[in-house]
């Protein structure tokens, strides 16, 4: 009998309705036109706020209010389109030559499946034994949303997480030198994708952003002296050829940091995953010319000691609350334990941890003793759900027979597994009970199919730091 569901498949009120589809959403009134320069400005970096993210706004280490340019968006957007659409044009029966040409999803169709399935409850028919074009469907309808809404607050927890490391090196070091590491993000109930693309964006747009800070402290420390200021062109032109060179080694140094992703998850999205991370890593995604964000998303990279620059993708098929403590370490640190110092540490939990909850609270208390057991110090647990999020406990049937039961938030029950029962072990970085990630619909292109349109994200964050 399959496992409970994980993974960001919610029936949930605050991000998709599980009733069958009756009538295509209408799109939202669009906005007034804003002068080109500005709204670039202000989709690209600064996401609107609204009294909900004022009032819950918790005064942290971690900028929330971070997000990635629209461009990126858009081609994050364009590998899942590319990735998941169209069938492969396998040859049926053993045949050696192809198909013509690839069969495109029945959208449509598959989201009216997977939404009846979902308001039956039927879970595993939804997910766990689902078919390879059931499961696409889904990706195509819900992860690259929830893709778009994840990449800025992988983007602020990874920023962070940098920073942190750096002001820790810098403090060990006079000469103020660090050597950025590489990353192993694990994603708790991530077959379905959402994290995979949006941790490839959030990467790219972070290594963008730490290419333009090396340039500017070379030129910065350039010499430029009186001499050399009245040495004409030939000499301040050869001044800025040896900063350019520097800037250039300094850059080349510190290629070291690769992005190791795992996804787990207990259906088999294996062939998604598989899509996608091919996908991530292939120059040949449609995008405009002019974009400033042309394919790869991100290179590949094999994950040897001598390619970490780019990203590696992995995924295994578990039922994280009856793994044994041996397969645990293993999805948490790799196969090979290779989690090292060396090696920054990233495990999320998204829209995942209430359904485990809700499956079994003492079980999923246990899986959180053991991986706290497990993790390495510096190690960073992000865990996003949906606002108000609660699970029941049974409590056995009273005097008059009904079934007494008591109702538990997430929240409550994640800040008392993780500082009360393993008290001194974790520290909480930052909270938020009610954030909202809204999308630019104005800008945006996502045409997969009738009734898989984009839609915003409520969502509650928690982060903590194993001590």
């Amino acid at each position: 009998m399959p496992g409970p569901r994980q993974g960001n498949r919610r029936k949930d009120r605050d991000t998709f309705n599980s009733k069958p589809l009756q009538k295509t959403r209408q799109p939202a009134k669009q906005p007034e036109k804003q002068s080109e320069k500005q709204s670039e400005r202000q989709t690209t970096r600064k996401p609107s706020t609204d009294k909900d993210n004022k009032d819950s706004l918790d005064s942290g280490p971690i900028d929330l209010s971070t997000t990635i340019p629209l461009p990126l968006q858009q081609l994050l957007l364009d590998v899942f389109k590319t990735a998941l659409l169209s069938a492969p044009a396998n040859p049926p029966n053993g045949e050696t030559e192809p198909q013509d040409e690839a069969a495109p999803l029945d959208i449509k169709s598959l989201i009216q499946t997977i939404k009846s399935h979902l308001y039956q409850r039927d879970f595993d028919s939804a997910f766990t034994e689902a078919g390879e074009d059931l499961l696409r469907a889904y990706a195509l309808r819900w992860s690259a949303a929830r893709a778009l809404g994840y990449a800025g607050i992988f983007k602020a927890v990874l920023r962070w997480m940098r920073l942190e490391e750096e002001g820790a090196e810098k403090g060990d070091s006079p000469s103020g030198s660090s050597v950025r590491s590489s990353t192993r993000a694990v994603c708790l109930g991530g077959g379905a994708g959402a994290e995979i693309v949006a941790l490839a964006a959030a990467w790219r747009d972070l290594e963008i952003d730490a290419g333009v800070a090396a340039l500017a402290e070379g030129v910065a420390g350039a010499s430029l002296d009186e001499n050399e200021r009245t040495g004409g062109e030939e000499n301040g032109a050869a001044s800025l050829a040896e900063t350019g060179t520097a800037v250039s080694q300094s850059q080349s140094q510190s290629q070291s940091p690769g992005l190791v992703v795992s996804a787990v998850d207990i259906a088999d999205w294996s062939v998604v995953v598989e899509r996608l991370s091919k996908t991530v890593t292939s120059p040949n995604v449609p995008t405009p010319p002019t974009s400033t964000f042309q394919p790869p998303l991100m290179s590949g990279c094999d994950g040897s000691q001598d390619d970490r620059s780019g990203i590696s993708v992995s995924f295994s098929r578990s039922d994280l609350l009856v793994l044994p403590e041996s397969d645990l370490k293993d999805v948490l640190l790799g196969s090979e334990h290779t989690a090292s110092a060396s090696t920054s540490l990233l495990v999320t939990l998204m829209f995942t941890l209430n359904e485990l909850f809700s499956t079994s609270m003492a079980k999923t208390t246990g899986l959180l003793l053991r991986m706290t057991e497990i993790l390495p110090s510096g190690a960073v647990l992000l865990v996003v759900d949906s606002p108000g999020s609660y699970s029941t406990l049974k409590l056995g049937k009273g005097k008059d027979g009904a079934v007494q039961e008591r109702q538990y938030p997430m929240k409550f029950l994640l800040d008392h597994a993780l500082l009360s029962v393993t008290e001194g072990k974790w520290e909480r970085v930052l909270t938020q009970d009610s954030r909202w990630w809204r999308r630019d619909a104005a800008r945006l292109r996502y045409e997969v199919g009738e009734g898989a349109g984009l839609e915003d994200m409520r969502y509650q964050l928690h982060v903590y730091r194993r001590l």
